[in-house]
């Protein structure tokens, strides 16, 4: 029995040194930011404690131990990234901390990038349960907005990993990174075939396999790699290889080489959202696998464009005939 007490008596004091931290994330507008990625790390322990605001902006995170924290928030390439260092949590009480976030400088001129992130952060998500196929496995149809990373995962990667370069490869006509979060995204999904189409990339279609083969021992390696995908439960499971090692990895210009290896794991929660996790490793350029969370919202009233690249086409003056001399 005096074991007991005590232990009640030990989780009590351990509940009261413990503190938390709520507030909201707002845009230079006043908007609220919807799914920005919260961290608060222990300047002292290393532990790290993450959240995603709502739609509202509001974060909270609890079962913080009293001491001082690194806060940063992360949203929207159009804002800027928010850090405090040293932030005190009291033993016992709830602190706030309200975040503004700023809008990033692209092109050289103050608010340029204005407008698309007003436009981004005016995207609501519609409520309602998540749809699904006729064989009751949920339907991942639709279009989706440029996902927030609500957990960018560990850098784990080797010095043979490191940026490539300054300008992505978008800018010579080549393909995005493997992990692009810019895109709007249109999922098409039928039992045995989801086709994935990009807005604002070039090849604008991915195919992903869902009628239970394997990926060919002889394929060609590709840009973004041969997929294959299969449910467990409600979330599906995509495994990519036959990665060509020519491009970016992230936004982060990381190098990768052919032996990457990408699983991609899709969840509808409700009707508005579509959560990605995807774990990426390579053993020639990463000391061990990361795993990068993000969110998208449904756009009801939007679709995926065209998006032709014809720059650095250097055929022209090899060719020969008459349409290549015009």
């Amino acid at each position: 029995m005096k074991r007991f007490i005590l232990g009640l008596f030990v989780t009590a004091i351990s509940a009261f040194a413990q503190g938390s931290l709520k507030g909201v994330i707002s845009a230079p507008d006043g908007l609220p930011v919807p799914l920005a990625a919260v961290e608060a790390r222990n300047t002292q322990t290393g532990m790290v404690k993450k959240a995603v605001a709502a739609d509202t902006g509001e974060y909270e995170l609890g079962e913080l131990p009293a001491g001082a924290y690194d806060i940063t928030v992360t949203s929207i390439r159009y804002l800027a990234k928010f850090e405090q260092k040293g932030f005190a949590i009291a033993p016992g009480k709830g602190s706030r901390l309200d975040v503004h976030l700023h809008y990033v400088v692209m092109g050289g001129t103050p608010g340029e990038g204005h407008e698309p992130a007003l436009d981004s952060l005016r995207r609501k998500a519609p409520k309602g349960p998540t749809p699904r196929m006729a064989d009751g496995k949920p339907d991942l149809s639709g279009v989706w907005s440029w996902p927030n990373t609500t957990d960018p995962g560990l850098d784990t990667f080797l010095p043979a990993g490191a940026p490539n370069g300054s300008l992505t490869p978008a800018t010579y006509c080549l393909p995005h990174a493997v992990l692009w979060p810019n895109a709007f995204m249109k999922l098409v999904q039928t039992p045995k075939l989801m086709i994935v189409l990009y807005d604002d990339e070039d090849p604008a279609y991915r195919q992903i396999y869902l009628d239970g083969r394997e990926h060919p021992k002889n394929e060609d390696p590709t840009w973004y790699g041969h997929a294959v995908g299969h449910w467990e439960g409600d979330t599906l499971v995509v495994d990519r290889v036959g990665f060509n090692g020519k491009g970016w990895l992230d936004g982060g210009a990381h190098r990768y080489t052919e032996q990457l290896h990408v699983v991609d794991k899709y969840r509808r929660p409700d009707l508005g959202h579509l959560e990605t996790e995807t774990t990426l490793f390579d053993p020639n350029t990463m000391k061990a696998p990361t795993t990068v969370t993000r969110m998208s919202i449904l756009v009801e009233n939007e679709d995926v464009r065209e998006y032709p690249c014809n720059e650095n086409n250097v055929d022209p003056p090899h060719m020969s005939g008459t349409a290549a001399k015009k």
